[in-house]
């Protein structure tokens, strides 16, 4: 039983999109790979504790519709201590 299938054009977008989405899931896993032998590590530091922070929020207030400041009081708490900390004791490195 032999059947040849036309695409409708919804479907070839929908392919087109999904090599597309998988390009781009690709190329940010090359990225991430690449990234720690070329840029400096405490960028990629900050880069990534704002990109949690990012997903934190967006969980919060995008899934959920809950509008709250915790996650950034936290953010800022730790921020206000590390510096306290590094201003004290100039020997510690964050």
């Amino acid at each position: 039983m032999s059947a040849t299938q036309t695409l409708t054009p919804a479907m070839k977008l929908r392919r087109k999109a999904k090599v597309r989405r998988n390009f781009l899931y690709l190329a940010l896993v090359a990225i991430a790979l690449v990234a720690p032998f070329v840029a400096y590590p405490v960028f990629l530091m900050k880069v990534l504790c704002f990109a949690l922070f990012a997903c934190a929020f967006n969980l919060l207030l995008g899934y959920a519709g809950l509008l709250s400041f915790g996650h950034a009081a936290f953010l800022a708490t730790g921020g206000y201590f590390t510096g306290i900390m590094l201003a004290s004791y100039p020997g510690l490195t964050p």
